[in-house]
């Protein structure tokens, strides 16, 4: 295998808090799941782009957009933290808001690929079980002296195993 992107199956189990199973929820089941097997032997890209805001992802889906001759799939994941006040089927943004945020957001690149939308209880714990081992992770952030957002991201993706693509934005 020598790209790999998001891990696409029903319902995976997150973890356990007071007998209570935390599940993902995902935007359209029947569309995310668009890898193949040929997929990988034919030389396709699979490029992970998690959503940070609107103006950083779309900075880094115009960048991975860049490389047309690579042949590049995208997986835009948009990783939620459900507040332990909250059950998991009842987050605290709307799920219609933020899978036509996604969408939005895919076509204004008209790249190929699928979104994700997890509601977990811990942000690097979803990010743990959403990616394959050594996926390829698109990042932008803005310029500062101090560590972003971003930047901590990056390193604990980088720490778990991924590769990681950070871009400074002015």
């Amino acid at each position: 295998m020598t790209s790999l992107g998001v891990r696409f199956y029903a319902g995976f189990v997150i973890g356990k808090e007071s007998g209570e199973t935390m599940r993902s929820n995902r935007i359209a089941d029947h569309e995310l799941d668009q890898r193949h097997p040929s997929d990988i032997t034919t030389n396709v890209l699979w490029v992970v782009i998690p959503f940070t805001t609107p103006e950083l992802t779309l900075a880094a889906l115009r960048h991975a957009g860049v490389c047309t001759d690579l042949n590049v799939r995208v997986s835009l994941v948009d990783i939620q933290v459900v507040p332990f006040s909250c059950p998991m089927d009842q987050p605290p943004i709307n799920r219609e808001f933020s899978e036509q945020r996604l969408r939005d957001l895919f076509a204004q690149t008209g790249l190929p690929g699928t979104t994700a939308l997890v509601y977990t209880r811990d942000s690097l714990e979803g990010y743990r079980q959403a990616l394959e081992a050594a996926s390829l992770v698109i990042l932008a952030t803005k310029k500062r002296w101090w560590r972003t957002r971003e930047q901590k991201l990056a390193r604990a993706l980088q720490t778990a195993g991924h590769r990681v693509m950070l871009l400074h934005q002015r």
